[in-house]
């Protein structure tokens, strides 16, 4: 497995995992749970990816 894919798929679990915690604390009204998840998800992600490209780690 290459180390950039490997890397990917350590930040969806922990993007994951941060967007589940947040998911608990956070209801957005009208959304859905799994709507809701898919947002955090996202977003953690995109944070992320930001932090480390700061830090010139390739994601």
């Amino acid at each position: 497995m290459k180390t950039s894919q490997m890397n990917n798929e350590v930040m969806r679990a922990l993007a994951k995992e941060l967007a589940t915690r947040i998911n608990q604390l956070v209801d957005i009204p009208l959304i859905s749970e799994e709507s809701e998840q898919a947002f955090f998800e996202m977003v953690i992600l995109m944070l992320l990816e930001l932090v480390f490209s700061r830090f010139g780690k390739n994601v």
